[in-house]
């Protein structure tokens, strides 16, 4: 019972950061506009997003899932190895794609990611010195861009999102599982359904820095 609850906990709490990146890279996109459009734009979903109450909430429910769903993964990743025949006799190499056994490598990658990203740009946009553009608001829009004309940075960007990508083809399709979202009779759609989801909005996210890296010349 316990089992299933932690793994229901881990498909929602799963979902609920799948919810939080679509908003993210909706909010995204709005960086491939001409620069006189990206900055204003950028930077008024920037400020909407630290000064209203909801959003903060959401925030806060966002930081809460996310070390949830890295504890539970943790506990999970435990019992399964607690429980594992021993001398070799299970063979999950046989059944499963190279992603699915992987998935506590992918997590550490995106977590690594995730604490470099929010000290590039969530701490220094509340903390840090930023400037201001011409309606007041903070400039992230060019915190943004001076950290993707670096090129390792960019790199290390585009690979942690090729490890989101299968991170979230397999999550996505377990978690939707776990909640008893498909049923038999369309079961066999999870998988691509998964794999749509999880590399549009890999993808997106790993073409952002790569087109700021391109269109404003890299490193200075």
């Amino acid at each position: 019972m316990r089992g299933i609850l932690l793994k229901v906990c881990m498909a929602l709490t799963g979902l609920f950061l799948m919810a939080f990146l679509l908003v993210h890279w909706a909010g995204n996109l709005q960086l491939f506009l001409p620069e006189q459009l990206a900055r204003p734009s950028f930077n008024t979903y920037a400020h909407v997003l630290t000064s209203s109450v909801v959003t903060k909430a959401a925030g806060w429910a966002t930081y809460a899932s996310l070390v949830a769903h890295a504890v539970v993964s943790g506990v999970l990743a435990w019992r399964h190895r607690s429980v594992r025949k021993p001398y070799g006799l299970e063979r999950p190499a046989s059944s499963s794609p190279w992603y699915s056994r992987s998935m506590g490598w992918l997590g550490v990658l995106i977590l690594v990611f995730v604490v470099l990203h929010m000290d590039a740009f969530w701490y220094r946009y509340h903390w840090g010195e930023v400037g201001v553009d011409a309606d007041g608001h903070k400039d992230l829009y060019t915190v943004v861009v001076a950290t993707f004309r670096e090129p390792l940075l960019v790199v290390f960007y585009v690979v942690s999102m090729v490890a989101l990508g299968f991170h979230l083809r397999h999550g996505l399709a377990a978690a939707l599982g776990s909640v008893g979202v498909f049923s038999k009779r369309i079961g066999a759609a999870a998988p691509r359904v998964a794999n749509v989801v999880a590399w549009t909005l890999a993808g997106g996210f790993a073409s952002m820095p790569v087109y700021i890296f391109l269109v404003h010349g890299g490193t200075p």
